[in-house]
């Protein structure tokens, strides 16, 4: 064995035998790297961008702005939370930050039924509108149980024309 190869196995075994420890440049790479994997996680976007580009409106912006969507015509992509009635539901984008949902009052004619897993989301098209019982059930030709509603009078609902299984992305990818 040659002297160049002995210095090499001689720095080669020391490299091996000390420990590798993390030091304050790591730690943060780190933490930065878990932050940024939460916030794709769990949807932290630019809403605007891209609900314009989609031609689909986020529940948080229709919660934030109602007064801009009333008594429009709306499409939504969200996970339905919760069955209220017998053809109603809520949606909501980031139930994770306690945004407010948005109630989908089932008027297509079509029953629907909500997904049994949570991550598939739904495509709701309709009409938002301050829920208010009676003109619901007289403009719209829907019978809506009073007791079931009672926490959403008042409050911004989306009366579906439309309700379906939103597709999966692979599925957006082969429709465009």
């Amino acid at each position: 064995m040659n002297t160049l190869d002995k210095k090499q196995s001689e720095r080669d075994t020391s490299t091996q035998s000390r420990s590798r420890t993390l030091g304050f440049g790591d730690l943060a790479v780190m933490v930065s790297l878990v932050i940024i994997a939460a916030f794709i996680r769990f949807g932290y976007t630019n809403d605007q961008n891209t609900s314009a580009s989609s031609g689909f409106i986020n529940t948080s912006e229709i919660v934030n702005n109602t007064d801009t969507f009333i008594d429009k015509t709306v499409t939504v992509r969200s996970r339905p939370v919760d069955k209220v009635g017998f053809s109603s539901f809520t949606v909501n984008d980031q139930p994770l930050l306690n945004r407010e949902p948005i109630l989908v009052v089932n008027a297509s004619g079509v029953p629907f039924n909500l997904p049994t897993d949570k991550n598939v989301k739904v495509q709701v098209t309709g009409q938002l509108r301050n829920l208010v019982i009676p003109d619901i059930e007289r403009e719209f030709n829907v019978n809506l149980e009073d007791e079931y509603y009672t926490e959403y009078i008042n409050r911004p609902a989306i009366i579906a024309q439309s309700i379906t299984l939103a597709p999966q992305s692979s599925q957006n990818a082969q429709l465009q």
